[in-house]
Parts: structure tokens; sequence; C-alpha cells
């Protein structure tokens, strides 16, 4: 199933890194565990490790120059942080915040995933594959924002959430945010106010529906417009 733009690709390292030296590595560099809004590094920290999410998820952003949060992307299980590192990159340019309690991460030495590189092609390559896909997202993310009015870019959005992280329900699907609305409107380049009203337009028009605060239904998700 391909992705879409505002979540970059779940790839489970955990089919990819070499079983033998990852559980060999937790053995000596037990997982480290984040609650929500606990940051695991801020911009221009020094990068001096990678971080494999292996449970739970986290934001990447930054903040502009009048301090205001943009978010870049939510990342899950299997998804990796600060590989810009094995390019040459010595400090993050954006903040990874955890956006669940228990997030748990596993750290990886610079040094350690560099020798990963170096002597497992499976890593190696799928490190070249994602950067390939990011640019092709970052991409399609840019023609949505230049061309698309706010209503449309947040309807592209709910469709990538019920493509990629939806469930099957009744008739449709039904997608958990794990996420606020103030999230929603970085994403799409669009204010808070203006998130919330288009969601009441889309709910008075029968194209979702609200079950609590955080949880969607879609009854029909090529019908959403």
């Amino acid at each position: 199933m391909n992705k879409g733009v505002w979540f970059f690709e779940e790839v489970d390292l955990y089919e990819i890194l070499c079983p033998y030296k990852y559980n060999d590595h937790l053995k000596v560099h037990p997982l480290s565990c984040y609650n929500k809004t606990d940051f695991l590094f801020m911009e221009g920290d020094p990068v001096r490790e990678i971080f494999l999410i292996t449970e739970g998820r986290v934001k990447v952003g930054f903040y502009d120059n009048e301090g205001n949060e943009q978010v870049i992307s939510f990342l899950g299980r299997g998804e990796i942080l600060g590989e810009v590192a094995l390019f040459g990159q010595n400090r993050y340019k954006e903040f990874a915040q955890a956006v669940t309690d228990r997030t748990m991460i596993c750290k990886l030495r610079v040094e350690k995933a560099q020798e990963l590189v170096r002597d497992y092609v499976p890593f190696s390559l799928t490190l070249t594959k994602r950067f390939s896909e990011r640019v092709q997202r970052l991409e399609r993310h840019l023609q949505i924002l230049l061309f698309k009015d706010a209503r449309q870019r947040l309807v592209e959005f709910l469709k990538d959430l019920c493509r990629d992280f939806g469930s099957p329900y009744r008739t449709g699907v039904k997608i958990t945010l794990e996420m606020t609305q103030s999230d929603i409107a970085a994403l799409i380049g669009a204010s808070r106010k203006t998130v919330s009203l288009l969601f009441t337009d889309l709910e008075e028009a029968g194209l979702v529906k609200f079950f609590g605060r955080k949880e969607i239904y879609v009854p029909d998700v090529e019908g959403l417009v």
C-alpha cells in the first residue's frame, strides 16, 4: 500500500537489521522510554545517536522566526531519526517530540550505524530508498500546498490517513488521531480555527463523523471531497 505525503513510509527496520546484532546491542543499551511531550532532541543539538522507534509515535518539526511550531511529520514503529549523521550533518535541524506515553526508543551510536551501513547491505539500501521516497513526498506535499485550498488539503490528509492507518468500520473506515487540530493545521498549512471549521462543515455534510475527540469515521473515502 502506498503511503501518503503526511506520514513517512513505515519501513519496519526490525525486518532489515541483523537480529543478532540488534539483540546484542539491546543487552548493552536497553530501550529508552519517553512520555508524551518529552523531547528526543532539539534543533541545534549535536547528532551523536540515531533513534529507532520501537513503540509509540514521534512528531518532527521546527520553530519559525516568530517561535511558532511547524510540524513536518509524524513517525511510528520502525522509523528512524538522525540518519542525517550518516550523510555528514552534525547537528539536528528539527526537533523530535514524543506524542504518546511510553514511546520506546532504541538508540544507536552514529559509529554503530556507520558500521551497519558499511557491513550490512539491506540496511544501507533501506536508507537510500527512504531518502528517495522522502523527496518524492515532499514534492507532492509542495504541490498540494501550492495548488489546493485549505478544504482540499484537509480532505487529502484524511484520505491518506484512511488508506494508511484506517480500519474497516461499517461501510467505511475509522481512523484514530494521535495529533491535535493544531498539529493537523501545521501539516496542511492552515490555521487551527480553519481546520476546526472545516471539520464542522465535513461533519454537517455527512462526510465524516466524530466518535469522541480522537476517532473519526469516514463512511465513503472515495466520496470524501
